[in-house]
């Protein structure tokens, strides 16, 4: 058996023994799996791409959609009240204005 040897940093080998452990598996079963899995895809099996640092962390988009599920913070919450016939051009303009 071949032994494969690479340098991480001591946090990130922390959270990552955490996070397989958690699975049931050890460091090296973890890395058997992506090697076997990049193998079988021919490739690495995940999108790899720049992050756009001016996205918005995932915990803010959670957070938003709670809010909006909850009909705090939410652009429409006056459509539960009104004139009937108002209510879609209201929508309208306000998804407008969120788009832009």
């Amino acid at each position: 058996m071949a032994q494969v040897n690479f340098r991480i940093d001591d946090e990130t080998k922390r959270r990552a023994d955490e996070l397989f452990s958690s699975l049931g598996l050890t460091m090296s079963s973890a890395i058997t799996v992506f090697i076997n899995h990049s193998l079988d895809f021919q490739g690495i099996p995940f999108v790899i791409q720049k992050r756009d640092r001016s996205a918005r962390p995932v915990s803010e988009l959670l957070q938003r959609i709670d809010d909006v599920e909850n009909g705090r913070n939410c652009h429409y919450h006056d459509l539960l009240e009104g004139d009937e016939e108002k209510k879609p051009k209201r929508a309208m303009k306000r998804r407008q204005r969120t788009v832009a």
